[in-house]
């Protein structure tokens, strides 16, 4: 028992079920809880606090939560407030958690009345419940049991001390529930820009990646775990931690990034250009400036720049705020405290070079049209996604018709042969969906040769998965 400072009318009586040590940690909760109590109650109040790994935290920490309280806000409230009611209005605290079967186990409780515990059954009373319910199983209805278990604590508890506690429970004039639940990791990155008149919100998703290294080239993978993965996995101070993919349309570069992200256990974070741009002048700056201020917060997660084409060298930008764009990448890319950050493009040629120089972009995969053993993988991968019935045959009469074709086509090729044979893939509707494809080979390979030419040309670390024309055939 004690009596709060500047509260001399009332005392205090703690009763601990569960040890109570005193928290730091604790206090920001306090703080947010203390709020209920800014102003007069006039109906049952119901708060849900999200905290972070609140399974972690133990009782004997959230059970303080009784003890500041109890020692001045609600006595704080009793004298200012419920006074007018009824100058002998008194309150009922009590912490506890929920068990894994529902059931609830009482921690603490406290009772915070005017001078004495005589006649403690007849006065009004606040009961305060503060319950620890990560999994959200606590329902407005145990209210009444977890009143009744708190009162018979404090009752038998204090009579042993020569308290005089009436056992009758005192009526309950408002309740005060306080569930702390488990934060979840949100799934999304929200901007807020306050604009004049006007609050802008930015929603930017953060998603899991669909692929794995496994799909990708054979040629690829031990490469991007040796110079990419296990760097950044082991934390090294060397690790690469800008990535640019580059490639012809349809070979793999977005399969390639979620792959790196996925071996890196990572999330994704996508932002693209229809997330921050604005029409108004100034906008699209201060919109990108907070998008990526955001996402360095993010620890496990990678900024995919998809198509990152529009990041054009700032000598042929054609509005000055697309160099201001540029610019703000090109800071942030320099920056040591950034995530790691994947772009891919089709043409880097185009792209602003202090964009792709080490420092800001240390590695550069080049992805060519796959070889032979590469496209059978791929028609294997794709009927299996989408429960098509190949052979493995079947699959190698796909790789040999083929040639010059990516990743995306052969993927394309075997869902219309299934179309075509409904649901088995057989010789005829193979062939049938080869013929549907029109596909100009020297085209490609001359656009293969020009990604060797670029290969051949780039100075810096370069991982090359750009298939002879032998390979292919």
């Amino acid at each position: 028992m004690f009596t709060p400072l500047k509260f001399g009318k009332y005392k205090v009586y703690v009763v601990e079920a569960t040890p109570v040590r005193p928290s730091i940690r604790i206090m920001s909760l306090a703080n947010i809880i203390v709020k209920n109590l800014r102003d007069p109650i006039e109906i049952n109040i119901r708060q849900r606090i999200a905290v972070k790994n609140i399974k972690k935290i133990d009782d004997s920490e959230l059970g303080y939560l009784i003890y500041l309280l109890s020692s001045s806000a609600v006595p704080y409230y009793l004298q200012n407030y419920l006074q007018r009611y009824d100058p002998h209005s008194q309150c009922v605290l009590s912490y506890a958690s929920i068990l894994k079967d529902g059931s609830i186990q009482l921690n603490v409780a406290a009772l915070v009345t005017r001078n004495d515990t005589r006649f403690t059954g007849k006065k009004p009373t606040v009961f305060m419940a503060i319950v620890k319910d990560p999994k959200k199983k606590f329902r407005l209805n145990m209210v009444q049991q977890l009143y009744k278990l708190s009162w018979n604590l404090l009752e038998y508890k204090l009579s042993k001390y020569g308290e005089d506690v009436d056992s009758l429970l005192a009526q309950r004039i408002y309740n005060i529930v306080v569930q702390l639940v488990s934060k979840l990791e949100t799934s999304n990155i929200d901007i807020v820009i306050p604009e004049y008149n006007e609050t802008i919100r930015i929603r930017i998703p953060i998603r899991q990646p669909q692929w794995s290294l496994n799909d990708v080239p054979t040629k690829l993978r031990s490469s991007i775990e040796t110079i990419i993965v296990k760097p950044i996995l082991n934390k090294a101070p060397y690790a690469p931690r800008g990535i640019l993919i580059t490639g012809p349309p349809g070979v793999g570069k977005t399969v390639t990034a979620e792959a790196i992200s996925s071996a890196l256990k990572m999330k994704i974070i996508e932002l693209r250009p229809s997330s921050y741009r604005s029409m108004w002048y100034g906008l699209t700056e201060k919109i990108l400036e907070q998008a990526l201020t955001s996402v360095k917060k993010k620890r496990k997660a990678v900024l995919l720049l998809d198509d990152v084409d529009f990041l054009v060298g700032r000598h042929i930008a054609v509005h000055e705020t697309h160099v201001a764009e540029i610019t703000i990448f090109l800071r942030f890319l320099q920056e040591e405290n950034r995530p790691p950050v994947i772009l891919t493009t089709n043409a880097p040629e185009i792209l602003d070079p202090a964009l792709i120089r080490p420092g800001r972009i240390d590695v550069v995969i080049l992805m060519g049209y796959p070889d032979r053993e590469f496209r059978k993988y791929i028609a294997m991968r794709s009927a299996k996604r989408y429960g098509i019935q190949l052979e493995p045959e079947k699959a190698e009469l796909i790789a040999s018709l083929t040639r010059w074709f990516t990743h995306a086509e052969i993927d394309a090729l075997v869902r219309l042969a299934a179309s075509k044979s409904e649901g088995k893939v057989d010789e005829e509707s193979i062939m049938w969906a080869r013929q549907q494809f029109v596909i100009n080979e020297s085209m490609r390979k001359a656009i293969q040769d020009r990604l060797r030419w670029f290969a051949e040309n780039f100075q810096g670390i370069t991982i090359k998965c750009v298939a002879s024309e032998t390979e292919i055939v």
